[in-house]
């Protein structure tokens, strides 16, 4: 019989809890993984990864998943109000204690389209590397200026591609040119006031800059600009939603050339 940890002032609840609750990940070496087939996916992808399986009371101990835990020594059972705490999305599910995988530094190559991610707000970070993955993209390159892809919103957000996509770290937005590979790669930006993205050639390798979310591009960020055209009725669409559609034109473009992602 497992035992049942009831207590908010037990160190392994408190641990968990500040891992699920974390707003900033940067310099976390955990995170949760929170919804069934997230959880699925990621014992699935990295199981070497997966620490700690997290149950309340009331779930199904019988089941594969929880014995595969247990069998480990890697369960804890918490009272489902305590579970209820750490279960931020409200899933119902068991939660995943998940360590973070060391992301590698950048080296300014690129192949296919690379994408540099800037954005700040988790979800957006998790969108993009849900249509990355879809579309494709060879590579993900985390700015300095963004959310940890494995946040937990991130996660969610990702659907899971986060246990499959390529990632590496780099610079800031405005340093990002400055550190390519010599002969510099193109380089193409995603800005209102570029041109029009169903009339561009996407060059066979590049690297697509979309802007951070209300700054955009930084003014003196060299590279070719594509807009996405829209009505006047819209100021702008989402970060992550502007370069899924940048990202489809350009996955669309391989098929037209009988080129493959």
């Amino acid at each position: 019989m497992d035992l049942v940890i009831s207590s908010p002032e037990n160190s392994t609840f408190k641990a968990l809890k500040k891992t699920a609750v974390a707003a900033v990940l940067k310099k976390k070496s955990r995170t949760i993984v929170a919804g069934e087939k997230l959880v699925s996916d990621a014992v699935r992808e990295c199981p070497e990864q997966c620490l700690r399986l997290v149950i309340s009371a009331g779930f199904d101990k019988a089941s594969e998943l929880v014995h595969s835990f247990a069998q480990r020594k890697a369960l804890v059972v918490l009272k489902k109000t305590l579970f209820n705490e750490l279960d931020i999305f409200g899933t119902g599910f068991a939660l995943l204690e998940f360590a973070v995988p060391q992301i590698p530094p950048w080296d300014g190559n690129i192949s296919g389209c690379t994408l540099a991610v800037p954005f700040q707000d988790p979800i957006n970070v998790g969108s993009v590397i849900r249509s990355a993955v879809a579309f494709g993209v060879s590579s993900i390159i985390l700015l300095r200026e963004a959310a940890h892809p494995f946040h937990p919103k991130s996660i969610r957000a990702s659907a899971g591609a986060v246990f499959t996509a390529r990632f590496f770290k780099g610079p800031a937005l405005p340093e990002l040119v400055p550190s390519l590979s010599q002969p510099a790669p193109p380089v193409v930006g995603l800005d209102m006031r570029g041109q029009p993205l169903q009339d561009f050639i996407f060059p066979a390798s590049f690297l697509l800059v979309p802007g951070s979310e209300g700054q955009g591009l930084p003014h003196n960020l060299h590279c070719k600009r594509i807009a996405i055209p829209m009505t006047p009725r819209v100021e702008s669409l989402n970060a992550a939603t502007a370069t899924a559609i940048a990202l489809f034109y350009w996955s669309m473009s391989l098929k037209k050339n009988n080129l493959s992602l």
